[in-house]
This record gives structure tokens, sequence and C-alpha cells, in this order.
């Protein structure tokens, strides 16, 4: 660009929180997204300071896996800054740790941006669960969606779906899929609900 020509403009910035595509997201249920950020609310809150504690120690493969955990979350919730703050700084970390320093600061202000929006948003009111469970169409749905993107928010529907999933997957294969996803072991999970003659 030489001195005369204007400068063109930023792009806009990408929102902190992008509801509508959390919704999208795990298919238009609401409900689900909600309840969503609240865990995200409380399970992330000091995700910056254990991810500083890790480096701190010398243990960037810590660091490196907490930042991975916390880049499948924000991208499940639709934080796209927050996303790409943890892809950066796991990128790092995969490397030899070189701007880690930097990268957790820009983490942990994206973090406190993501946290301060939820903050202002009445989510217990909102992700009350619904009085009915869940139909077994509609949480087998929304049990692939979860498990697709690591939603740690599996194990609570699994157990409110129980009653849906076991009719639909029968017992044994109910119970071998409420372990899987108890023990965060989503590969086999998925594996499960992909035999033969599972619906979905």
């Amino acid at each position: 660009m030489t001195r005369h020509e204007p400068a063109l403009p930023s792009p806009p910035a990408a929102p902190v929180l992008d509801i509508e595509a959390g919704v999208d997201r795990l298919m238009g249920n609401r409900a689900l997204y909600l309840r969503a950020l609240v865990r995200f609310r409380t399970d992330y809150r000091d995700a910056a300071s254990a991810l500083r504690g890790a480096l701190e120690a010398g243990n960037p493969l810590l660091a490196q896996r907490l930042a991975h955990t916390l880049k499948g979350a924000a991208g499940m919730i639709e934080a796209p800054a927050l996303t790409a703050a943890a892809l950066a700084l796991e990128d790092a970390l995969r490397g030899r740790g070189r701007h880690a320093v930097a990268l957790l600061a820009r983490l942990d202000a994206a973090l406190a941006d993501v946290l301060g929006a939820l903050d202002a948003i009445d989510l217990q009111a909102q992700a009350t669960p619904p009085a009915r469970a869940p139909a077994a169409g509609d949480a087998l749905a929304d049990l692939r969606a979860m498990l697709d993107i690591g939603d740690g928010a599996a194990v609570e529907l699994v157990a409110e779906a129980r009653d849906a999933l076991r009719a639909q997957l029968g017992e044994q294969e109910y119970e071998a899929l409420s372990a899987s996803v108890a023990k965060f072991d989503y590969e086999r999970a998925l594996a499960l609900l992909d035999r033969p003659g599972q619906a979905g």
C-alpha cells in the first residue's frame, strides 16, 4: 500500500459468543445449548489459571491437553475468539512452546470476555430442563452431536434420557453406552451407537 492509498476497513469483529450458531450446532436444541453454557461457565472459569500453573510447573504436555480441551469446549459453545486463542496456544505447545506466555495472555483475555458474557445472561432461568424426558430419536441425535464434539454434558443427557435410550437401544447396549460416557470414552460410545441395527 502506498502512502496515498486509503486504508481498507477492518473486518467486523467476531462475536464473543455466537448463540444462534451454538443452537444450530446442537440441531436447534436451545435448552441443550443453554445447559452447555451453564456447564462451561462452571467447568472453565479457572481454565487460564490451570494452564498457567501447568506452564509454571514445567509441564507443557498437561498445558497442551488443557488447551485442547478448552478449544473443544469453546468451539462447542461457538466462542470464536476463545477457540482461536486456545488453538494458537495448543499449536505453540506442540512445538517448543515459543510465545506461550503471550498466547496465554491472549487466551486469558478471550476467556474473560466469554465468562463476562455468560455472567450477564440469566442462564439458570433459561436453561431449566424440560419437564418431559426427550424422545429417543431426539436424545440419540443430541447425544451423537455431543459425543462428536467431546461435550461433557453428554453424561447428563444419558442419565436424563435413560428410559427413552433403553427402549431404543436395549438394556445391555444402554448400560455399555452409559459406562463408556461416564468414563468419557466418547469414541467407544460413538462406536456403540454406530453398530448395525442402532437407529439414529
